[in-house]
């Protein structure tokens, strides 16, 4: 692919983003990520598009294909995010050994070096490709209400790329290196496995301009480097996600009802319901330790005061289509319930319901996410 086309195709990947969330950009929008500073770290696998070298001059130039191993490659960025905007600063490395290398024309490399002609030469190819690439990449997260974020963006920068003892029929054709400008389109998914940290898949062809090497012999050449790259990431951003305004529902207090001294005995004491609430992250069903230390009081005020009866109720945020946060609610009662079971509360005397995205807290347009609403609710009448 050439410079142009692969520009090409980035800015084209980052236009059709912009165009399809411009008509929602500043408004309510679902979660992507915490906003600020966050660092990844990332490793994968690395295919490179067979080295060609081509030599300078007029008459009779070096001319040589080679392909190349499977690759890996391995690096990491740090970022800021703004809204749906990431911008960071990315290094990572790569490297492949040859597999194969055929010499179309030695360009008089096999005289210089004061032996036979190469031209022809296959035997015996060794040596490996090495690139350090330094990037600053712009990336633009896409809302889905959900803990999934796909991205697309696009990098440049610089890269540092050596042809590392490349040789063939048991002669040296060139140890070299050249720095050169470097992009990469980019596009990928993030799942957010807590509200800070994520797990990230994401495919990048990675290319540069032209690099100018140097034979054996001295005398300058080009190749290229061209790479699909297959990346798995770790991303833990350090920014806030908005919490809760309280973490724990106050226990309604109890009522004493009114006494009359001429009505005889007073009555025993009238206890009002007690509430707990407990809150879960975005798109998830797990109980945090803030959210056990709610259930063990829900579940120690229930035996304490001898009570028959305990409601469960799930609840979603508006982030969510309407059967999957049916769905999550119903998860996330379930996963209440079986906690107070462990803590003593009999199955038998609770009343669990589910109600996925209504009766919200707080009321928010749809596709919000909104942390109050994320919970379940323990009434005890």
């Amino acid at each position: 692919m050439s410079f142009s086309r692969a520009c090409a195709l980035g800015l084209a990947f980052s236009a059709v983003t912009f165009a399809a969330q411009a008509q929602i950009f500043g408004a309510d929008e679902p979660f992507t990520g915490p906003q600020g500073v966050y660092l990844r770290g990332e490793v994968g696998w690395s295919h490179l598009n067979g080295e060609k070298g081509t030599g300078s001059g007029n008459g009779n130039p070096l001319q040589f294909n080679s392909s190349e191993s499977e690759g890996l490659i391995g690096g990491g960025a740090l970022g800021y995010k703004i809204d749906q905007l990431r911008v960071e600063l990315g290094l990572d490395f790569s490297g492949y050994d040859v597999s194969s290398i055929s010499v179309g024309n030695d360009g008089g490399l096999g005289a210089r070096l004061g032996g036979p002609s190469l031209t022809g030469a296959t035997s015996n190819p060794s040596g490996s490709v090495h690139t350090v690439a330094g990037m600053v990449n712009a990336l633009w997260d896409m809302r889905t209400g959900t803990p999934f974020v796909p991205y697309l963006g696009i990098g440049v920068g610089v890269a540092s790329v050596k042809l590392d003892n490349f040789m063939v029929g048991g002669k040296p054709l060139s140890n070299s290196s050249d720095m050169v400008f470097a992009y990469q389109p980019i596009v990928g998914v993030k799942y957010f496995l807590t509200t800070n940290l994520a797990l990230g898949l994401e495919y990048r062809y990675f290319a540069t301009v032209q690099p100018t090497f140097k034979d054996s012999s001295g005398r300058s050449f080009t190749g290229r480097i061209e790479s699909h790259n297959v990346i798995g990431s770790l991303t833990y951003h350090f920014g806030s996600a908005p919490t809760p305004v309280a973490s724990v529902a106050q226990a309604a207090p109890l009522a004493v009802a009114e006494i009359n001294p001429a009505a005889g005995p007073p009555p025993a004491a009238v206890r009002a319901s007690q509430a707990f609430v407990i809150y879960f992250d975005l798109g998830r069903a797990t109980l945090t330790p803030q959210a056990m230390k709610t259930a063990d009081d829900a579940a120690a005020a229930f035996l304490q005061n001898k009570a028959t009866r305990i409601q469960v109720a799930g609840y979603t945020d508006a982030s969510g289509t309407t059967t999957y946060d049916e769905a999550l609610s119903h998860r996330r009662a379930e996963v209440v319930r079986d906690y107070l079971v462990r803590r003593g509360v009999p199955v038998s005397e609770m009343e669990v319901s589910w109600h996925g995205k209504s009766d919200p807290a707080v009321q928010t347009a749809n596709g919000r996410p909104e942390a109050r609403n994320r919970r379940v609710e323990i009434i005890i009448p």
